[in-house]
């Protein structure tokens, strides 16, 4: 049974045989602005070794540069209307891992969600059920900041 997770900043809900964590910031700190979501995870290191997605919610406050120009065999997708956003984006490779990297803008905010589609014998892509229920699902909760 899929399950609603709140921090006080994302929403999101998680499909059963997926486990979420917090993300750190560049300071090394916990944030609400970073959630690994990760099928078949079960500990937090999972996220090293399985397929997941990693979303990362940039404020009006926060300063945004997409990351495209750092990862290789880089190939454009065509945007798409999933939930309550317009999603563009890119497949890619970063250190021989394939991603498929998103992002939505809204209200002068930023989603951006890297999908890790393939991770030792763990694969998943943009096209599974669990992932689309996922990237339709997330929403900012904390509007005062925003």
């Amino acid at each position: 049974m899929s399950e609603w997770f709140e921090n006080g900043t994302l929403r999101v809900l998680v499909p059963s045989g997926w486990a979420i964590f917090r993300g750190i910031d560049s300071e090394c700190r916990v944030t609400p602005k970073k959630l690994h979501i990760f099928r078949n995870a079960k500990l937090e290191t999972d996220i090293f070794t399985h397929a997941g997605i990693t979303v990362c919610f940039f404020d009006k406050t926060d300063y945004y540069i997409s990351p495209k120009f750092f990862y290789d065999q880089v190939a454009d997708i065509q945007p798409f209307v999933l939930g309550a956003y317009a999603w563009e984006g890119y497949t890619c490779t970063s250190f021989g891992y394939p991603y498929t990297m998103l992002e939505a803008r809204h209200d002068g905010c930023v989603f951006q969600v890297m999908i890790l589609m393939k991770n030792g014998e763990h694969e998943i892509s943009l096209d599974d059920a669990d992932v689309k229920t996922i990237l339709e699902s997330i929403t900012p909760i904390n509007r005062e900041e925003l």
